[in-house]
């Protein structure tokens, strides 16, 4: 839509309701942005050197949204200072839970902010929907500046379309366990150690079915939910498996023997140990995962740095963290793919590409670190990671906080498995099979594995988007 007449949000809002949301950014697709032409994005070509471009720059912050407004006052002064052409408009976490479909609003009507930061799919989901500019021009224009080999091995896989990048990391988060030291002390179990190997999931249930009670009910462990999503995914992977094929993103391997043998461990560890609470949210009323940990009902908590602020202000315990479990497979973990992405339809795409350079430079990692306890993305600033930690608030001393990075470096664990036709697929076929086995406890794991063969046909165009739900109907009769 860039460079022609803009579609009102009425206009869009008519359409929307008639030809759905898909077919508009299929006929409404902004062209694509013509690759840089100067080192740095100094400028576009034709415009005045003098002139001022104003970008506008949607941040994404749930968890610290104080110390990312700090982050932000230091950063800008030095970026104005060295680019007093660029302007940024900074845009604190828009939240709520229609974001994506706000963002996509906003693209199909011509006005989406310039740089857009998202979570997990919704980060494959601009690229998939071709909203997404293609950054490897650019990347591979300042690869010096870039370079990529500071980066884990699997770090940008959700983020290609044959071959090329479309966003950069904006942080990387790894997977771990938070647990209540003094939990541990008062059944006299020992701590679990630091090292990637220490324990394994039959340690981890055993443990966890120490701490299962009643009057207050109180559970072993849990996560933000198992679902079709990627915190069911790292548990795959420790069985040696996945969700979604590696070699082909149309295939969905959880009717394989490890993805339901994993299945059934995790089925177990929630509907007859009792230990995982499936949902947070669903199961305790509301209460979020990090305050059953925090307000003592559960021991255990697998969650990344990101809230490592949160647990540090609210536990009143003793607490630590320490390595996912091994699977029968072998280490494993998840590593974020929260990643910043420039909208295809930026009238300036150069700048906007100046102010990514920025976004992911090592000094912006460092203050990410700082201000709101973000696991760097680039391997040359991991070994600061604790002390830039410790600086901000020296009880970090008493966290094995080396455990996040410890993975990295050992190029532990994955980002999310993204499918060819990720949102529907995790949305409409996995994630209600998922309710009924995890949350609900109405069927076996097999039903799962039914619903991989339809994951699979779908992605591979066999079942039509107008036959999904006949498809699905046959599964649950």
């Amino acid at each position: 839509m860039n460079g022609t007449t803009r579609m009102s949000r009425r206009r869009f809002l008519r359409l929307s309701s008639a030809v759905g949301v898909t077919a508009i950014i299929a006929a409404c697709a902004p062209p694509a942005a013509a690759p840089a032409t100067s080192s740095g994005g100094g400028g576009e070509a034709g415009a005045p050197a003098a002139e001022t471009v104003k970008l506008a720059y949607q941040s994404r912050e749930p968890e610290n949204a104080a110390g990312i407004m700090h982050l932000w006052d230091e950063f800008y002064a030095g970026f104005r200072s060295a680019h007093p052409n660029v302007e940024v408009e900074f845009l604190s976490d828009a939240g709520g839970a229609n974001r994506r479909e706000g963002a996509l609003a906003q693209m199909v009507a011509g006005d989406a902010p310039d740089l857009m930061e998202w979570c997990c799919q919704n980060s494959t989901f601009f690229v998939q929907e071709g909203q997404a500019l293609n950054l490897q021009p650019f990347i591979d224009q300042d690869a010096a500046e870039v370079n990529l080999d500071d980066y884990y091995a699997n770090q940008f896989n959700p983020w290609k379309l044959e071959g090329d990048i479309y966003l950069m990391p904006r942080f990387t988060g790894t997977m771990v366990i938070y647990y209540n030291k003094d939990w541990f002390d008062r059944k006299g179990i020992s701590y679990p150690g630091t090292a990637w190997g220490d324990w394994n999931w039959e340690k981890y249930r055993e443990i966890g079915m120490a701490f299962v009670g009643s009057d207050p009910q109180t559970w072993g462990t849990s996560n933000y939910g198992i679902s079709g999503n990627w915190l069911t995914q790292y548990w795959l992977r420790g069985w040696g498996t996945n969700m979604v094929d590696p070699d082909d993103n149309t295939h969905c391997q959880l009717d394989d023997p490890a993805a339901l043998e994993c299945l059934e461990y995790l089925r177990e560890l929630t509907w007859d140990s009792k230990v995982f609470v499936p949902n947070a949210s669903a199961m305790s009323g509301g209460i979020d995962v990090t305050t059953l940990f925090t307000s003592e009902r559960i021991g255990m908590m697998e969650m990344g740095p990101w809230n490592l602020n949160n647990v540090m202000d609210s536990a009143q315990f003793r607490w630590d963290v320490a390595p996912i479990p091994d699977g029968p497979a072998g280490h494993t973990t998840h590593q974020s793919v929260d990643g910043t992405m420039i909208w295809k339809g930026s009238e300036h795409p150069n700048e906007s590409w100046t102010l990514m350079k920025g976004l992911t430079s090592p000094d912006y990692g460092r203050l990410y670190a700082k201000f709101a306890n973000k696991q760097p993305s680039r391997k040359s600033i991991l070994p600061e990671f604790a002390t830039l930690l410790r600086e901000q608030n020296a009880k970090f001393a008493d966290i094995s906080v080396d455990v996040f990075t410890s993975s990295v470096a050992q190029d532990i664990g994955g980002p999310e498995e993204m499918f060819a036709k990720d949102l529907a697929t995790k949305a409409q076929i996995l994630t209600p099979a998922f309710d009924q086995v995890m949350l609900l406890g109405e069927q076996g794991v097999e039903f799962i594995g039914r619903h991989a063969d339809v994951a699979t046909r779908f992605n591979r165009g066999e079942i039509p988007i107008e036959n999904l739900g006949s498809e699905l109907e046959k599964l649950r009769s």
